[in-house]
């Protein structure tokens, strides 16, 4: 007769042990992130993947927001920190409408017309969202264009 043996569904990539070994690193880089660049230099054998994996899966769990990366043409990972742990960065959309408020505003406030770089800085809207409403503005005439290419202007008619 067989007997019952029970195993976690998904197994940790690291005992207690590794784990804190792991923790107290990322902890000390932490710290010592905020006036230097952080550098993780590997021994010979160690396997790069498996510790990159390794760093992201503590630092997950101890909701420190890092970004392990391998140095190309050498065995060394960078080990960057983000202000906010444990939360991702999340934009706000807004309405057409106030895309289109944003942007005439900025020409608006303006004695000359403004090129693309200079309207989305000044509207706060991403180029992505820029390119989608200019095409509409142009077309409905609540802007105007001069030049091409990227010495292209826009203005308010």
């Amino acid at each position: 007769m067989g007997k019952l043996r029970i195993e976690p569904k998904i197994k940790p990539i690291l005992d207690e042990a590794e784990f804190g070994f792991y923790k107290t690193i990322l902890h000390e880089a932490k710290r010592k992130a905020q006036k230097n660049i952080v550098f993780w230099d590997m021994d010979p054998g160690e396997d790069i993947k498996q510790t990159k994996k390794a760093f992201a899966w503590v630092a997950e769990k101890e909701g420190i927001n890092l970004t392990v990366r391998a140095k190309r043409g050498s065995h060394t990972l960078t080990l960057s920190f983000k202000d906010t742990p444990g939360q991702k960065k999340q934009g706000k959309r807004i309405s057409a409408e106030e895309c289109i408020h944003r942007i005439t505003g900025a020409l608006r406030n303006s004695d000359s017309p403004l090129n693309k770089s200079q309207i989305v800085s000044a509207a706060g809207i991403s180029s992505s969202t820029w390119n989608v409403r200019v095409k509409e503005m142009l077309a409905k005439g609540k802007i105007s264009k001069k030049g091409s290419g990227r010495q292209t202007t826009y203005y308010l008619p």
